[in-house]
């Protein structure tokens, strides 16, 4: 179970220089077509820290033709993850742990772009470590587990010694955003979470994270595992998911992803997810904003969309989906040499 403290860097060992601690924002202004992303990922036993940002209107197919992007590596770490200001003009403020983030930008090479936008969670984190919460990991058996004890078992909260850990939350960002000189006001749900691991960056793994967000009141999110087969996107099993409805989280069981795409961009999605009630949710949706992103980790690439769903019952929202994929993992499948 993930408490305030999760928000914070957690316990680890001082001599592991690959300690990460990351965390991201995706929040979009849909009538005009505009993603904006940041992603801060701290390695504090080095002392140093990435910090990228990425807005775009409608979809480019080349990272070179974005319509901003901010991205510096090797940053001073901040001394704390919940009220700090790195040199690139990021300011992160967590009034209300782990569910209240307030995140400022301004770009110091000029006013490009800005923003001030306030994310509140609407549930409880969901922690996907957890086996009381994603049905996806085996709940071991007998009394070595008790969720109350903290990491008898390996719940990666803030009180384990050196564990790794992952938590999101579907919540409501408010705010405003410039982009080169024309102001936007930013009223957007979506997915963030919190990371912490010893992260090798090794890249030949593929992820998709898809969100599909309604409103205060319904959303899911799913991290789907992929492969490239003859050149096509191939969606696998789920590894960990959730429903969020009126406050309430629900572990997914089963998702099924089919998509559509152009030189790996995904355009339309159909989806169907399965939660441990037996209940089944339906919805797709198409791209209306779109880029490869490919400096917010040297040893990855998102394709990432903001898209537009619309589910089975007829409920409409804008919300990301991202197809993450190590370079290796690509090269692998479809550079010349490979094949």
């Amino acid at each position: 179970m993930i408490t305030d403290k999760d928000s914070d860097y957690h316990p680890r060992d001082p001599k592991e220089w690959r300690w990460t601690e990351t965390t991201p924002l995706i929040f979009g202004v849909p009538e005009a077509g505009i993603l904006a992303n940041l992603y801060v990922a701290a390695r504090p036993n080095l002392g140093v820290a990435l910090s990228a940002v990425s807005v775009v209107k409608g979809i480019h197919m080349n990272a070179h033709c974005v319509d901003f992007v901010d991205a510096q590596m090797h940053l001073p770490a901040p001394d704390n993850f919940l009220k700090y200001e790195l040199e690139n003009g990021m300011k992160v403020d967590v009034f209300d742990p782990p569910r209240g983030y307030r995140f400022q930008y301004a770009y110091k090479g000029g006013d490009e772009c800005s923003f001030d936008v306030t994310f509140k969670g609407l549930h409880r984190p969901f922690d996907c470590e957890d086996p009381e919460e994603n049905p996806l990991l085996e709940k071991p058996q007998g009394s070595a587990y008790d969720s109350r004890l903290g990491d008898q078992w390996g719940n990666r909260s803030a009180d384990a010694t050196y564990a790794s850990g992952h938590f999101n939350t579907i919540g409501h960002t408010t705010g405003e955003l410039v982009l080169r000189g024309k102001r936007y006001t930013v009223d957007s749900y979506d997915c963030m979470d919190h990371s912490w691991s010893r992260r090798t960056e090794v890249s030949r793994r593929s992820v998709c994270y898809l969100s599909a967000c309604f409103g205060d009141d319904y959303g899911i999110h799913v991290a789907v595992p992929m492969d490239i087969v003859d050149g096509k996107t191939i969606y696998e099993a789920v590894r960990f998911g959730f429903v969020m409805e009126n406050g309430e989280t629900y572990g997914v069981t089963e998702c099924r992803i089919e998509a559509t795409e152009v030189d790996l961009m995904p355009t339309y999605a159909w989806v169907t997810v399965t939660d441990v009630r037996g209940k089944v949710h339906r919805f797709s949706g198409g791209a209306i904003a779109g880029h490869p992103w490919d400096n917010f980790n040297p040893s990855h690439i998102a394709f990432q969309c903001l898209m537009r769903w619309e589910s089975s019952e007829g409920h409409v929202g804008f919300s990301e989906m991202a197809n993450i994929f190590g370079r290796e993992f690509l090269s692998a499948r479809l550079s010349p040499s490979a094949l």
